[in-house]
């Protein structure tokens, strides 16, 4: 088996892709890209953090009987912990 050069030229390949490498540069340099994929991973997180939520009451109004589970546990971290995320934009991104 043997390996093909590399020849750092992608004309080939933009051309059968149809686009080139541009769009990465422009979603590096626009804060709009960026607060707008930011903002979308905020609501993953809070629907993560009430889903959490949601299956720790179920699971507790279901089975009260068993106390503190591991099953509960990972639910209310999950809860806690996910919308601790969504605070680091002022600290990530006002630099």
């Amino acid at each position: 088996m043997t390996r093909l050069p590399f020849n750092g030229s992608s004309t080939t390949t933009t051309t059968i892709i149809g686009f080139s490498n541009d769009w990465w540069n422009e979603i590096n340099e626009s804060t709009h890209w960026q607060d707008g994929i930011f903002y979308f991973l905020c609501a993953a997180y809070a629907l993560v953090s009430a889903i959490a939520l949601v299956q720790l009451i179920r699971i507790e109004l279901r089975v009260p009987e068993f106390g503190w589970t591991t099953q509960k546990v990972f639910h209310l971290m999950n809860f806690i912990c996910e919308p601790l995320y969504l605070g680091f934009h002022s600290h990530v991104f006002l630099f």
